[in-house]
């Protein structure tokens, strides 16, 4: 298969991973009780009796659309996705494309940052580690890595800033600073960024450090070897062979950060970004705003799988076949 084709293919299946990933968001969200259902009637029925709970279970049924069959929404759902419709917000009141394009760059300036300052160093690391004679870095570095991995990120974001708030100097840290890329003006949250890079860290120091393992041993590594090669260079040699596994690893990588860290980090350090309004739209059955925000993960992955099918063939040719 030619390298077009691979890429027309697997981005075709890509856009039909994203419309899967929402239908089933939409139908976890329109085929299950609505709770807040109850709490509209009880608020109504104790300060005005159980006629004006009625009314108000009503209204709210007919704001939410939800005397519409569920084929009916679905398909009214299909065509305002498709077309960049993506309706308006209950909880904002507002159109839920406005929501998200305060919230994404809020977001991006503390992942971005983040994941670069794990990636990178512990790349670098983790290689370092499996080329070395098993001294005292590469044993700093496996218990460095156990270490970050069996702390929790959301103990991290709790127990962090207490610290720099009694440190003192470090106070800086706790406020957002806006910072301007290619004309466009971030909310960049140092604090979660530091959280979010030192609980993936630890994990790429492993991957790193598992994927190089496996061409120590190998005769162009032993090679290099006889012929005087540094640490550094063998360092290379082997980082390019591991290269492709790890691209993979960094498109999982960067999904689990969307799905789960973002959620987490910005409910414990209070961010009203993208992270939040998802929480509390699943929270409210704002179901235009649920929806917006996974489709904002899901064009994230499709993104990243992009990112790794032209990668991958740059790595290895093999790919293409």
């Amino acid at each position: 298969m030619s390298y077009r084709r691979l890429l027309v293919y697997r981005l075709a299946f890509a856009v039909v991973g994203i419309y899967l990933v929402m239908t089933l968001a939409f139908l976890f969200v329109a085929l299950t009780p609505d709770p807040n259902l109850g709490l509209v009637s009880w608020g109504a029925a104790t300060s005005e009796g159980q006629e004006a709970a009625k009314q108000a279970v009503d209204a709210y049924r007919e704001a939410h659309n939800l005397d519409d069959p569920v084929i009916q929404r679905y398909a009214r759902w299909l065509v305002d996705i498709s077309t960049l419709d993506w309706g308006r917000s209950f909880v904002a009141e507002e159109p839920v494309m406005d929501v998200l394009a305060r919230a994404i760059p809020a977001t991006l300036g503390y992942v971005v940052p983040g994941v670069v300052l794990a990636t990178v160093p512990g790349v670098l690391f983790g290689v370092a580690t499996a080329v070395g004679d098993g001294g005292v870095v590469e044993r700093a570095g496996t218990a460095a890595a156990y270490v970050g991995l069996g702390l929790p990120n959301f103990w991290l974001a709790v127990v962090l800033p207490v610290v720099v708030e009694y440190a003192g100097w470090l106070r800086f840290l706790l406020a957002p600073h806006v910072v301007a890329f290619a004309g466009v003006r971030f909310t960049m949250y140092t604090m979660p960024a530091v959280v979010l890079a030192t609980s993936l860290f630890a994990g790429w120091v492993r991957y790193a450090r598992a994927e190089s393992l496996e061409y120590v041993n190998a005769d162009f590594v032993k090679t290099l070897r006889a012929k005087g090669a540094s640490d550094a260079a063998l360092g290379r040699h082997i980082l390019r062979n591991a290269a492709l596994p790890l691209v993979t690893l960094f498109v999982t990588d960067l999904i689990s950060v969307l799905v789960l860290h973002v959620y987490v980090l910005e409910y414990v350090f209070h961010i009203e970004r993208l992270g939040f309004m998802g929480y509390r739209a699943v929270r409210k059955r704002d179901m235009p705003l649920i929806l917006g925000t996974t489709m904002v993960i899901a064009f994230a992955g499709v993104l990243a799988t992009a990112f790794q099918n032209v990668v991958e063939p740059l790595l290895d040719p093999r790919v293409e076949q």
